[in-house]
């Protein structure tokens, strides 16, 4: 796949997630390719491998026969997907020896996205965002468990995304990665791991306060 196809299908899903947030597109509501391909000035090619993608994160859904259709979001989807993600991101920080850690490169990986503007590079924000996290994740040895929490965090993508929506969403975001950072420079497991969740039940206790401005039931 080109460079200039991953460009488009990134902007294409981007504009699809903003459709959703937004209510021009309502949970239930069929997603037709050549019509998104109409509306976003693209081939059908970006567009049906956009769908793929938010198809992965559990944003739109298909079924034989019917098509893609926008998934019917819930605050008990949310709860189930950040249980498991505090229960597995939990254990495998539990395992990493923080003496190890190169607290530098994680000062260069937050520094990054103080470059990124959450608004207009949302797409690229996420990423920088996800790689700060990893990384961490892999100094991890359990490789079955990171694989698990990488699939959570697609089906969270788009809760990720009301989470950012809204002033102050950026700089609430690289608040607690200081307070992460702060924790691995001490190299205090207790610390990091009480960062860490406060992180993930911040972004959870955002997204669960606009569920129903989102008429994610609808």
């Amino acid at each position: 796949m080109t460079a200039t196809r991953v460009s488009s299908a990134l902007r294409c899903a981007t504009a699809v997630r903003t459709m959703i947030l937004t209510g021009e597109l309502l949970p239930g509501e069929k997603v037709r390719q050549e019509d998104l391909a109409g509306r976003l000035k693209m081939s059908r090619i970006p567009v049906r491998e956009a769908l793929s993608t938010l198809e992965s994160e559990g944003v739109i859904v298909h079924r034989p026969n019917t098509g893609y259709t926008v998934a019917r979001f819930s605050s008990e989807d949310l709860d189930e997907i950040y249980l498991m993600r505090r229960l597995l991101e939990t254990e495998v920080v539990r395992t990493v020896d923080l003496a190890e850690v190169d607290v530098a490169e994680f000062e260069k990986l937050n520094a990054a996205l103080t470059e990124l503007s959450i608004d207009e590079q949302r797409e690229e924000f996420d990423h920088a965002n996800e790689r700060f996290h990893f990384r961490l994740f892999e100094y991890s040895p359990m490789l079955r468990v990171r694989e698990e929490i990488a699939r959570l965090w697609r089906l969270s993508t788009f809760y990720r995304s009301v989470s950012w929506n809204g002033p102050g969403s950026q700089a609430r975001v690289l608040a607690e990665h200081d307070r992460i950072l702060e924790a691995l420079r001490a190299r205090d497991l207790g610390a990091v791991l009480s960062a860490c969740d406060e992180h993930r039940s911040g972004t959870q206790d955002l997204v669960a306060g606009r569920v129903s401005r989102f008429r994610f039931t609808a």
